[in-house]
């Protein structure tokens, strides 16, 4: 009987007529102007980036033939010495070519000097300080380098052991290696 009356008690709601004329306050239909503009201006200001989605204008699994059209035929093409793929050099930039797609982006300090480094689209210089306002903590520190992880992508800036300058960028799949 008890669960009977609790059950009768829960269900009540569902069975007791609703009031047709119950005012709504304007307020929740009225937009909130300062709300939307400080939102607006939070999505602009913040300079951290989220996702690896480029390295010098390649993206990782680019097909070959896109990659060609973007850049152009490479200065050289070369075998890749870690792995079963070919190497496509580039006068910014060389991609790693397996079964007909980008598997990695290289560009080292020479490269990113002469025709600069973009990330995403965003210019970065790994020589400056400001790549951890762009890129937050790393996630892993290795013996030569930071990597950083974004989803499966994976950003690691090799660094000189002796004088911790950067001595390369690579854009991979960090679950390919």
């Amino acid at each position: 009987m008890n669960i009977f009356v609790l059950l009768l008690s829960l269900l009540s709601p569902y069975f007791s007529p609703s009031p047709q004329n119950e005012s709504v306050p304007a307020a929740l239909f009225t937009v909130q102007p300062q709300v939307v503009l400080a939102f607006e201006h939070s999505l602009g200001s913040s300079p951290y980036i989220e996702s690896f989605e480029s390295l010098a204008g390649v993206s990782l699994y680019m097909p070959e033939e896109e990659l060609v059209r973007v850049k152009g035929e490479p200065l050289s093409v070369a075998s890749d010495p870690w792995q079963e793929c070919l190497e496509y050099v580039y006068a910014d930039m060389s991609a790693g070519i397996c079964s007909g797609a980008v598997l990695y982006v290289h560009v080292t300090p020479e490269q990113a000097g002469q025709f600069g480094l973009q990330l995403n689209g965003r210019e970065i210089d790994p020589a400056q300080d400001k790549i951890r306002e762009l890129l937050g903590s790393p996630d892993f520190v290795a013996e030569d380098g930071d990597v950083y992880l974004r989803g499966s992508d994976a950003l690691k800036i090799y660094r000189n052991a002796g004088t911790g300058e950067w001595a390369g960028i690579d854009l991979f799949d960090g679950n390919s290696s």
